[in-house]
C-alpha cells in the first residue's frame, strides 16, 4: 500500500493498483500490525510480499518484492530498527 500524487493505493499480488478513499495514515490504523508495517512516509508493506532485504546506502534497507515493481522499495533510516523488530516478532 502506498501514497502517490495525493492518492492512496493498494498494490495487489497480480501487480494491479487500486485507489482507496482514505489517507495512508487512516488506512494504516485499520491494518493488522503483525502483517503490515509502515516502511517510510509513503508506504506500508505486507510481510508475505517480501522476497529479499538488501542493505542500502545511509543505513537504509531495500526490499525486494515477490511481485517486482518498477520502483525501489526503501525502508527509511528512521524506520529500520522498527522494521527489523517487526520481522523478528
Amino acid at each position: 500500500m502506498f501514497s502517490e500524487n495525493k492518492g492512496t493505493y493498494i498494490n495487489t499480488t497480480d501487480n494491479r493498483n487500486y485507489l482507496l478513499e482514505h489517507s495512508l495514515k487512516k488506512v494504516g490504523e485499520g491494518l493488522d500490525p503483525k502483517l503490515f508495517h509502515r516502511i517510510n512516509r509513503k508506504a506500508f508493506i505486507h510481510v508475505n510480499a517480501i522476497s529479499d532485504i538488501i542493505a542500502y546506502t545511509n543505513s537504509r534497507l531495500e526490499i525486494k518484492l515477490k511481485q517486482p515493481l518498477d520502483e525501489q522499495i526503501i525502508v527509511s533510516r528512521e524506520r529500520v530498527k522498527g522494521f527489523k523488530e517487526w520481522l523478528n516478532q
